[in-house]
């Protein structure tokens, strides 16, 4: 699932950032190269980063409602099961 977020991010970072210069490129031959670094590079290290971060928001979200479910276990086990006794 990761491969796939990077793949779709990276290209939507690429036509983002490229598109007016593709455009302009279409339109006029003559029209100066883009840097490959800035063409290429520079929007899959977006993907790469915004890929990680992603799923770093993910994995914390899975940790909170674990923590979350462990603390409502505990609560309940306090309040509920240990005062009947």
């Amino acid at each position: 699932m990761i491969i796939i977020s990077l793949i779709i991010n990276s290209l939507l970072f690429f036509l983002l950032l490229n598109f007016t210069y593709m455009k302009k490129k279409r339109e006029n031959r003559n029209y100066p190269d883009k840097p490959f670094a800035k063409m290429v590079f520079f929007p899959i290290a977006l993907g790469i980063v915004f890929t990680l971060i992603m799923d770093v928001f993910k994995g914390i979200m899975i940790y909170q409602f674990m923590l979350f479910a462990a603390v409502a276990f505990l609560l309940y086990w306090i309040f509920y099961v240990f005062n009947k006794k």
